[in-house]
């Protein structure tokens, strides 16, 4: 079973690396930053003469960024009216954003839908909102779309355009991505079983801090799969996992009779 929604903290649940957990709401937050650059002749408020005309700044902004700018509001208004838990101003504000192609919005339409916040839960509605924003480049939501095509939720599973999609995130950063797809790879699904192809993803996700990733590359380590064999390397992997409280490296370590405190 893959990693879930994004920002699911999760866990391998066998020999195989699969995951289990429970899906948890994540707010995407990062807002569209428009530059809107005015140009006005330098001069100091003694300079200024009646007769010298004031610049309107409606009139120095193209519609496009004035129209950008409206967005960014409701967008806005959207984020202030979750934070307060009136979600049925947030969904009214995010639809209308979002049918205007409002990438973020679309996102956590998606995140709504998904989780039955304040809507019944509706996975193909929030497969059809992930699938929009993830078309645009959104990298949660690519990797949201992912699960759903793993999952079978809100459409047919289908472990090649999981593949696809989990690709497309893990190419942006997003080690739960990053981790699914090495486990796609580690296992053949959707993909041609590739060992090389595993450990580099588990690399990625591992080097930024993963503890299910790094206790893979360590057992990876362990057994020569995709890497060289190499013991210290695994114990090193194992190590990072377990002090941050991942319960099989810290079983593996124990074993070893070595004993990791937690960070």
């Amino acid at each position: 079973m893959c990693r879930h929604l994004a920002g699911t903290a999760s866990i391998l649940t066998d020999s195989s690396h699969h995951r289990t957990g429970l899906a948890k709401l994540v707010l995407y937050t990062s807002l569209i930053l428009i530059a809107a650059a005015l140009l006005i002749a330098g001069r100091s408020e003694a300079a200024v003469s009646s007769d010298v005309p004031t610049i309107s700044l409606q009139a120095t902004l193209s519609p496009e960024i004035a129209q950008r700018g409206a967005l960014q509001q409701r967008f806005h208004e959207a984020k202030e009216a979750l934070e307060v838990e009136d979600i049925d101003r947030a969904y009214e504000l995010l639809r209308l954003l979002a049918e205007q192609g409002h990438i973020d919005a679309q996102f956590m339409l998606g995140i709504i839908y998904s989780s039955g916040l304040g809507k019944p839960e509706d996975m193909t509605q929030a497969t059809h909102w992930y699938r929009l924003a993830a078309e645009q480049g959104h990298a949660d939501a690519q990797y949201n779309l992912g699960v759903a095509y793993s999952m079978g939720a809100g459409v047919v599973a289908d472990s090649i355009q999981a593949a696809t999609w989990y690709e497309k995130a893990a190419q942006q950063g997003s080690t739960d991505a990053q981790f699914n797809l090495g486990l796609l790879y580690a296992q053949g699904d959707g993909v041609s079983k590739d060992m090389l192809e595993a450990a580099k993803w588990w690399y990625k996700a591992a080097a930024k801090g993963d503890a299910a990733a790094q206790y893979a590359l360590g057992l990876m380590y362990v057994r020569g799969d995709g890497v060289s064999q190499n013991i210290d390397e695994a114990l090193k992997w194992w190590y990072l996992s377990a002090s941050q409280g991942f319960e099989r490296a810290q079983t593996a370590l124990r074993e070893l009779g070595i004993i990791v405190i937690r960070q």
